[in-house]
């Protein structure tokens, strides 16, 4: 059926388009671990901060010590403040990073466009070709900025939480 040959072929277009998108992120794979890197330690100070609530408030409860209650107070402060660093870090190493790849994308556009006999341009309209630079374009480096830095901290937030209430329900068992 034709139908079936166009999946096909979408499918085909999808991997081709997959692979080369992976060599450009492959050409950056550094700045992307280091951004890996940075956004586990911030995703892993929020869970940490959040959980000093915990021995903070036993503290108080069991000794009334505003020195213990301070000193868990500034270890959460410091925590926060790593947390903090660490997106500023990372935040800031993924948005030139998606630049530096949309670049290097925009100008393999361009130069595949100049390889293109003039036939090419009198059967394609320009504004689909704007789009192409731009639209598309700009549409991948949002999805670097908004989704590669979120996937990781979505995860460690997942499971961090789980091993927490895990781990919170097998300290307040009876033994």
């Amino acid at each position: 059926s034709p139908s079936r040959g166009l999946g096909d072929v979408y499918k085909r277009q999808t991997g081709c388009c997959l692979r080369r998108f992976g060599d450009y992120l492959g050409h950056h794979k550094r700045k992307l671990a280091l951004i890996g890197v940075l956004t586990s330690i911030s995703a892993l100070a929020a869970l940490i901060g959040t959980y000093m609530i915990r021995p903070a408030v036993n503290g108080i409860l069991e000794n009334g010590s505003l020195a213990y209650l301070a000193g868990v107070v500034a270890f959460t402060a410091f925590v926060y403040l790593i947390g903090a660093l660490s997106t500023l870090g990372y935040t800031q190493l993924m948005v030139r990073t998606a630049q530096r790849i949309t670049q290097e994308i925009r100008s393999d556009l361009f130069a595949h466009l100049q390889t293109m006999p003039l036939n090419f341009f009198d059967t394609n309209r320009k504004g689909d070709l704007m789009s192409l630079f731009t639209n598309d374009v700009d549409t991948i480096s949002d999805a670097l900025n908004n989704s590669f830095a979120v996937v990781i901290q979505m995860f460690i937030q997942i499971a961090g939480t789980l091993f927490l209430l895990l781990s919170l329900i097998h300290i307040s068992e009876p033994t």
